[in-house]
């Protein structure tokens, strides 16, 4: 509730919206140029591999390599741990990355917030 009241109620301006692009530059801040993150499975590879819509994210290639694992060898599902658990962990580092980028954008349009408040008043000064 607390991004909401944010977001809507106590400073809609210094909140980033959810589910969209960041508004700054992925370099800012930074000195050297931050790698940009690709997908490994293509289009035409999820939809082979009947990938809902919802699941078409970085870890895509992960959740197809084990769906297959666990056709190759069903009923035996249990052999494809090591599949399982590589899928969850990159279903955990993206969504610690997007928890990241959400608060940088948030920093970033405080700080903005900021910088526009100390020229306004030294304009008014």
């Amino acid at each position: 509730m607390g991004n909401w009241v944010s977001r809507y109620v106590t400073n809609p301006d210094g909140t980033p919206v959810p589910l969209t692009q960041p508004s700054f530059d992925p370099n800012f801040g930074f000195a050297h140029a931050r790698k940009e993150r690709v997908m490994i499975a293509t289009e035409e590879e999820m939809e082979a591999a009947k990938v809902p819509l919802a699941d078409r994210d970085y870890c895509a290639h992960k959740l197809i390599a084990y769906r297959a694992c666990r056709a190759d060898v069903w009923p035996w599902a249990y052999k494809c741990a090591h599949e399982k658990h590589d899928y969850l962990n990159c279903e955990y580092e993206d969504y610690i990355y997007r928890m990241k980028e959400y608060e940088r954008e948030k920093r970033l349009l405080l700080r903005k917030q900021r910088i526009e408040k100390k020229q306004g008043s030294e304009l008014h000064a």
